[in-house]
């Protein structure tokens, strides 16, 4: 390269100090000595040393400076203040996953819920227990002759599983129940419309309502779900002992009859 200023502007910018070619390419045009600036130690010493001549000093006494206003006061702030402790556990990935771990809601077991559909507009949602071989069909049928005489009701049972996927990666907490119910519940109202619906035990009451209203203090009333965002506000429910329950205690039919009549 002919400029030899911008060759060396080229290899400052590239890292490079020192660069030597060791070949000289085909019809390269000859190097030309570059002519560079007069560095400093190029100078006469006499101007160097007028220059940089040493000169005497005086010495310096160092005054104390006045404490600021303010150092008592935040000295006393600082005292109030409780030192911090030191962390015991280590912090690691395992301890990390630990706290993972301990923070994630407990997850409940699977459970069935029992639906019938005895007239149009009519949903039943029944907690379903299948280990106790109970005559819950039959009671569901007397019942129902009694609550609606002039029809013959439709006691064909459906049983809805949760979780409705199984999948072991899928969260099982009680917040999914219950968004999953209340959506399914939303759904079966847009495709047929309810306008009388049951939930009869704790299960069908704990995962239809909402997370704070807790089925015992509700038995026997008729409830307004009002879910937010599931469109299930304009229902209203019945909470109701499951069958199993009416079942076990009979006492309990009395207050049944009052509550949907």
């Amino acid at each position: 390269m002919a400029n030899e200023p911008q060759r060396q502007a080229y290899l400052s910018a590239l890292g490079i100090e020192n660069y030597m070619p060791r070949m000289i390419l085909p019809f390269a045009p000859p190097s030309v000595v570059c002519e560079l600036p007069i560095s400093v130690a190029a100078q006469e010493p006499s101007l160097l040393q007028d220059k940089f001549a040493p000169t005497s000093l005086s010495p310096i006494t160092l005054t104390p400076l006045a404490a600021p206003v303010g150092n008592s006061v935040a000295s006393e702030i600082l005292a109030d203040v409780a030192p911090v402790k030191k962390l015991t556990v280590p912090i690691n990935a395992a301890s990390i996953l630990d706290q993972f771990e301990t923070k994630k809601a407990p997850v409940i077991e699977p459970f069935a819920l029992s639906l019938w559909r005895p007239a149009p507009g009519f949903l039943i949602v029944d907690s379903r227990n299948s280990s106790l071989a109970l005559p819950t069909e039959l009671l569901l049928n007397n019942l129902l002759r009694t609550f609606l005489p002039t029809i013959k009701p439709d006691l064909r049972e459906e049983v809805m599983r949760w979780p409705m996927i199984e999948n072991r990666f899928v969260s099982r907490t009680a917040d999914d129940a219950r968004n999953e119910l209340q959506t399914w519940l939303a759904v079966e109202n847009e495709l047929r419309p309810i306008n009388r619906l049951w939930l009869m035990g704790d299960n069908a009451a704990r995962y239809l309502l909402d997370a704070e209203i807790k089925p015992a203090d509700v038995y026997w009333q008729e409830h307004v779900l009002n879910s937010t965002g599931t469109g299930v506000n304009s229902l209203r429910a019945i909470i109701l002992p499951s069958l199993v329950e009416l079942l076990q205690q009979p006492r309990l039919k009395a207050h049944f009859w009052a509550s949907v009549k």
